[in-house]
Formats: structure tokens, sequence, C-alpha cells
């Protein structure tokens, strides 16, 4: 998110003083990470006995540079504020639920917030910019019509950003949907676009960026659909808690957890929606919702497709996990544990996989 060059707008209380604040040129729209992406932090046994810096976050996301745009209304229980005595709004002194207040229902300006405590002090410049509800609707107004009959190529993303500045929609929101769309084009390597299929990630961070803390329906499947695809199963369920997306992601948390998941005794119906998804994750999906008879049956298909040089991998250790489910829950423990042995060294299934050999070898 940050800049690797830019000035972070924490300073000791003493040099501060003599030290100009240096603001970003450009605000960044506020983002979650993947919960698969977050490196915990190194473990300081001094820290107990060090004054930390005090610390925004909104939504569980640590703010730590200057320069951010909220593009969506919040509730004051997002906003925290950490290791922090003093506050100010504008150079102003607040109390604590004031500045968190003040944060939570602003909705357009520039404001500078000021964290400070007996040793350093953090200024962060937000921009507030909530979007009229009818430019966000004419946003969907404008995919419904244009994708209703489904099909995605680079023309029909051409003519939504189009149709959608004709009708004044929200230029955010504009460009959180098109950048998911050609991320989904560049992964399959269809539709047109010239992009590379390594070009698919960035064009999904973007979408989830430019989404950032906008709370609405196909925002919302966008950025789970996103976090999906990084193997961030919580964080999607969250964002999609019903339908597809959602059996997908218990299931493969349950399998993450170390433990076995068994299929539904019924195909589930998926939900309907007319957002167009990769190739991979359809079909990951869709295996996801079937019962197990059914899996056994299309385990073939799924596994080649895993094969396939497009094939990314975070989607090929998705289809190599529901694979060792499948066979062991089918009774196969023998093909069961040769899965498992692919997965032994994956930071998300290397607790089943070791249970999976441990067994079989007793």
């Amino acid at each position: 998110m940050g800049n690797g060059n830019q000035q972070q707008n924490y300073q000791p209380i003493e040099e501060a003083r003599q030290v100009p604040c240096i603001w970003r040129q450009q605000a960044k729209q506020i983002i979650s990470t993947p919960e698969a992406d977050r490196v915990p932090p190194a473990h300081d046994p001094l820290s107990a006995t060090k004054t930390a810096q005090p610390q925004l976050r909104v939504k569980s996301l640590s703010i730590t540079e200057a320069g951010y745009t909220i593009a969506s209304s919040l509730n004051v229980n997002d906003i925290s504020l950490h290791n922090a005595e003093r506050f100010f709004v504008d150079h102003t002194e607040v109390s604590e639920e004031k500045i968190k207040r003040v944060i939570a229902e602003t909705a357009s300006g520039i404001h500078v917030f000021r964290l400070q405590n007996n040793k350093f002090f953090v200024d962060y410049r937000m921009e507030f910019q909530h979007p009229q509800e009818s430019h966000l609707t004419s946003v969907e107004k404008v995919f419904e019509e244009i994708f209703y009959s489904g099909g995605l190529g680079a023309e029909k993303i051409g003519e939504f950003i189009t149709e959608s500045k004709k009708s004044n929609g929200e230029p955010g929101y504009v460009e959180g949907v098109s950048s998911y769309l050609y991320g989904v084009l560049a992964k399959d390597q269809c539709g047109g676009t010239g992009l590379a299929q390594s070009d698919y990630k960035a064009k999904f961070n973007l979408a989830r960026e430019a989404l950032g803390l906008l709370n609405r329906p196909l925002a919302n499947l966008i950025k789970a659909l996103v976090n999906f695809n990084d193997n961030a199963f919580s964080e999607a369920e969250a964002l999609a808690p019903d339908g597809q997306v959602a059996i997908a992601c218990r299931m493969l948390n349950g399998l993450r957890s170390g433990k076995y998941y068994q299929a539904s005794a019924v195909s589930i119906a998926p939900t309907s929606h007319n957002l167009p998804v990769d190739t991979l994750t359809d079909e990951i999906m869709r295996f996801c919702s079937l019962p197990l008879a059914e899996q056994q049956e299309q385990l073939p298909q799924l596994v080649h497709l895993s094969s396939k040089r497009l094939t990314t991998g975070h989607d090929r250790v998705k289809i190599q996990a529901l694979a060792m489910n499948t066979c062991w829950e089918a009774g196969d423990v023998e093909q069961a544990a040769s899965w498992a042995k692919k997965l032994r060294h994956s930071p998300l299934f290397e607790t089943l996989a070791t249970r999976i050999i441990e067994d079989v070898k007793q």
C-alpha cells in the first residue's frame, strides 16, 4: 500500500518539533489485507518496556501512513485507537470519543488526525469522499443490463465503463468492477485484452483496493472472490456469507483447520448472480457444492484442470486439498495419502495432510 520512498508521519516528540510534515500527493483507498498474505510481527521480548507508537485501525486494518481516502460510511465501532493519550482533529485537541465520531460521521472534505503519547505522535491526513447513492446504483444498473445475458470480453467491459460514465456512475466503483473483470479475462487468457496471465493478480488487487470499504452486494462479492483466489477463506466468507463462495470457504477452512469435511448429501444450488468468474474458481466452487458420489465422479476432471499450465499455485493447492479429502471420505486411503504427501509442506493444509499420512501408517 505504501510507497517505499515515502516518509512515514510518526516522529519522537522532541525531534518532530523541528521536522515538517510531509504529505503524500495522492490519497490511497483503505483496503483489507487477505489473511493468507498476513505476516505476523516478530516477537520482541523488550516490547513490554518500550513506548509503542500510536496506531489508528479501521476495520482491523492498521493505518501507518498519511494520505488515505475513506469512500464509504463507517461505524464508530469500526475505529480503534491504540497507544495514544491525546487526540487532535485539525490541530484541535479532542476526546477519544470525539475523534472516533468525526472519522465515522464525516462524509466529505480533508482532515488531519493526530494520535500522541508521551514519546511519539502520528499524523493521518484523511480525505472523505462518500459517494451518492444514485451514483452507486447507476453502476449496478448498467452492470445488470450489460452482463445479464452472460458472456465476458474486452468489448463488454469497455461498454460497461462507457455507459457507467454516461450515467454518472461512481468512478471508484466502476474502476473496481472493471479491474476485476479484466483480471478474470487475464487469468483465463481469453477475451482479447492483450494482458498476460500474470497480470490477473494485479488487476484483482486493484479491484479490491478500488472497492475498499464499499459495502454493496456486488462490491462485496467481488472482494470475496478476490480473497478466495488468494486462499483467504475466512475473509471471503465474511464478505459473501451465502451461496457457493461461502460453501467452498467453509469446506476449505475446515480442511485448513486439520479436519475432514463431509460433503453434502445432495447438490447445493448456487446463488444466482451475473458476476463473471474465472474458470477454475467456478469449477472449484461447484465441486464443493456436490455430494460425495458426484465429487468422486468429477474428481478426475478437476485434477486434470489442476495440471494445466495456466493453473495458478493458489488454485492448484485448493484442488489438491479437495482431492485428498474426497479420496479419504470415499475410503481410498492410499490415494488420500498420496495427495497428502503433496501437501505436507503446505502452510494451509499441512495439518490435515500430516494427520492422514500418520493415520495411514498406523
